[in-house]
């Protein structure tokens, strides 16, 4: 069987560059994040003739654009990405320009402290959105929030924190900051089957210390004047494979719908990383972080789980291949994990 041909090509200030880039190019490194952390890419190019040390020198901010895949097939395309950094190590010469999804704008990482005053998570999604010019997407339930403080944090960290309490996440996607609910996420039927053959080489972890079957958080009532708890369990659980442990957590909460959110995410969040892997195959482009994938061929390991983070790779030597970070899903339906 032939095998296909690797093929990249890079977009710069609109231009196509391909065919002048191709020679110095060493390697191409794409990252796709699952939430929370922006998508980057780096290029490591060879400079022997220090052109990029020169004339070919990269701007800040100049933009970027990177399609990978195989010839004759249709291409990953990565995305539009702002130069943020150029690094230069030798001898000999070689540049590395690293790059940022281009809807992450310098105001995204600048620390803020601000309050938020009777307002909802959507609410504060869309004007933290709206303030760094950006397209917000996705479906958020209304939770109330009487104020919530930014504390001298970047805006994306915050708006993780505060997500993450009432079981949301985020990704930046260009100029979109896309929102989704974590278990609606993981409710997605798989698209892909990888089997043990597909693989290169693996790693699974499968734990038991840290996982718990309820969560209880515990939340003074202001009104009332008085301590209120809220507990959830793990319907989920199978005993003789995790731990009899209970969650317990003190949070800030104003009322109870606020409190049961938080115990489920805090549940939830606990339990997801009971097992993980790690896989290295052939550089696929239908493998983005937040896919949902079957596993088979690997015993008890096998199953649903979820593309937490993936990274496509070029090089001179290897050609493409893609490794991806993954989080198994439970199954509702057979009260365990699959």
């Amino acid at each position: 069987m032939k095998v296909p041909a690797p093929k990249v090509v890079v977009t710069y200030e609109g231009k196509d560059i391909t065919a002048s880039i191709t020679p110095s190019l060493i390697e191409v490194n794409y990252i796709d994040f699952i939430e929370g952390e922006s998508d980057s890419v780096e290029l490591v190019l060879e400079d022997v003739d220090r052109r990029w040390q020169n004339a070919w020198y990269p701007k800040h901010g100049d933009q970027v654009n990177v399609q990978i895949g195989y010839e004759d097939a249709p291409l990953l395309p990565c995305g539009d990405f702002e130069i943020d950094e150029v690094e230069l190590d030798g001898p000999p010469d070689v540049v590395r320009i690293k790059a940022l999804a281009a809807g992450v704008k310098r105001s995204v990482r600048t620390r803020n402290g601000r309050a938020y005053e009777d307002t909802t998570l959507a609410d504060i999604a869309a004007t933290i959105a709206r303030r760094n010019k950006m397209q917000l997407t996705g479906k958020i339930e209304q939770i109330k929030i009487s104020r919530v403080t930014q504390v001298y944090e970047t805006d994306l960290t915050f708006l993780k924190r505060i997500s993450e309490e009432y079981g949301y996440s985020f990704s930046v996607r260009g100029s979109k900051l896309g929102f989704f609910k974590r278990s609606a996420l993981k409710e997605a039927k798989p698209t892909l089957t990888i089997d043990r053959t597909d693989v290169s080489s693996y790693r699974f972890r499968d734990k038991v210390h840290g996982v718990a079957t309820s969560a209880t958080v515990s939340y003074h009532d202001p009104r009332a004047k008085r301590t209120r708890k809220s507990k959830t369990k793990d319907v989920e659980a199978k005993t003789n494979q995790r731990s009899a442990d209970e969650l317990k957590i003190n949070v800030r909460a104003e009322n109870d719908q606020q409190a049961h959110l938080k115990a489920d995410a805090a549940l939830d969040r606990a339990n997801e990383d009971q097992t993980g892997a790690s896989l290295t195959l052939f550089g696929n482009v239908r493998l983005m972080a937040g896919v949902n994938l079957q596993l088979t061929g690997f015993g008890r390991m096998d199953g649903k789980y979820t593309i937490t983070q993936s990274r496509h790779r070029f090089s001179r030597g290897a050609g493409y291949g893609t490794e991806v970070e993954l989080k198994r899903v439970r199954d509702p339906a057979q009260g365990a994990q699959q």
